[in-house]
């Protein structure tokens, strides 16, 4: 839809609502968009319906929207400043979008009575004006899932007026875990996930922190109840399919991480060999393997230090993807080309050693693609630190 389709949907409606408060046959649900197969499609989706029959409004409250147009999008969003929207758009034109797509779309339709109702659709509408309908995006606190949490849950008291009778989805789970359940498709997005995310995405989630997800949420608010005056009541009154996914063929691939990585070691060893062999160093290999652990650890650097996404600000990986080896490597060089024993390789053998013998001891998971990785590095410093030693075996 374009911006311009967009302000006019807005506008039409939001006059049409805003004069037909009255409680009559209103219906207020909860739509859950399966995933799709865009990166920012993975997780799911979540919005607001709500139906008023008697004036024929028929309208979805999202706050999914953004634009690749805004200026410095890309570069906002590494930062953790990205600023999304509030739209409100006509039903058919939703569920067409995502019709297109081939996602599925759940309804829970709200138990909610009529004084609440109103009070969720008076805050709606508040935060559907111009100066309201931009929030500062956060992918696990602020997101467009606990966006429309919130303000549901705002209309029928607070988080405490519902109820969960079984235990929470994410009470062992961490945030890390959460996103492995849907990116488990798609390995090298999970890969990039897992680099840049760091220490603060295991932690453990609980039963609020996991409702980031629209699919756990759908889940959970399932069982929940409304409590009340006159007792409680099921929090969903009524769910249904109104989408059904469309069935995808998932194609896998041999390239995942863990597979490079460990060609990484492989070819290393090869490397080494052709070397005793022909006495003779190939930089290229050493440049590749510094160069590709040196601009690493500058983008998780950069992470740690600019970017205000919460779960990036403490990153243990930084104890082996650090721009040290970009320092290391041209001193490296310069030892080979004078005939030297490269002894500044004993960084990269210490900072691979304190990687290895770490990972027990701190709070974050680090991607198994890594230790192959690590491992071919640590195997071709001491390789080049003893090389005249090795090179004079028979």
């Amino acid at each position: 839809m374009t911006r311009f389709c967009r302000k006019f949907f807005a506008v039409v409606i939001f006059c049409s609502i805003s004069v037909s408060l009255a409680a009559q046959e209103r219906r207020v649900s909860l739509l859950t968009c399966s995933p799709g197969e865009a990166v920012y499609e993975l997780f799911g989706h979540t919005a607001v319906r709500v139906v008023d029959s008697s004036r024929d409004i028929d309208v979805v409250f999202n706050y999914g929207l953004f634009s690749f147009n805004e200026p410095n999008f890309v570069w906002r969003f590494i930062l953790g400043e990205t600023d999304y929207l509030l739209g409100v758009v006509d039903y058919e034109y939703f569920i067409g979008e995502y019709a297109v797509r081939g996602s599925g779309v759940t309804e829970q339709v709200i138990n909610i009575d009529d004084k609440q109702s109103e009070k969720l659709l008076n805050a709606l509408i508040v935060n559907t004006m111009p100066s309201n309908r931009k929030y500062r995006y956060n992918f696990f606190f602020n997101n467009c899932t606990t966006k429309a949490r919130d303000k549901i849950f705002e209309a029928l008291g607070g988080t405490n007026a519902v109820e969960y009778p079984t235990p929470s989805i994410g009470e062992d789970m961490s945030y890390r875990d959460i996103l492995h359940r849907y990116t488990a498709g798609n390995p090298w997005t999970s890969f990039g996930i897992d680099l840049l995310l760091g220490a603060p995405a295991d932690v453990k989630a609980g039963r609020e922190g996991a409702q980031f997800a629209p699919l756990i949420l759908m889940d959970e608010l399932t069982a929940a109840t409304i409590k009340s005056d006159g007792g409680s009541r099921p929090f969903v009154a009524e769910q249904q399919e109104l989408l059904l996914p469309d069935e995808k063929s998932v194609v896998k691939s041999n390239l995942t991480p863990f597979n490079v990585s460990l060609l990484f070691l492989l070819f290393t060893l090869v490397v080494m060999l052709v070397e005793k062999r022909k006495k003779r160093c190939y930089w290229a290999w050493d440049i590749l393997l510094m160069g590709m652990q040196g601009l690493s650890g500058i983008m998780l650097t950069f992470m740690v230090l600019f970017s205000q996404h919460p779960a990036v600000d403490v990153n243990w990986l930084l104890i082996l993807l650090n721009p040290v080896s970009l320092i290391i490597l041209p001193l490296y060089i310069y030892s080979v080309c004078k005939d030297k024993t490269p002894q500044i390789l004993w960084v990269e053998v210490a900072m691979v050693a304190a990687f290895l013998l770490a990972t027990p001891f701190v709070p974050q998971c680090f991607p198994v693609a890594l230790y192959p990785f690590a491992i071919a590095i640590l195997v071709r410093s001491l390789f080049e630190i003893y090389k005249k030693s090795i090179c004079a075996l028979d």
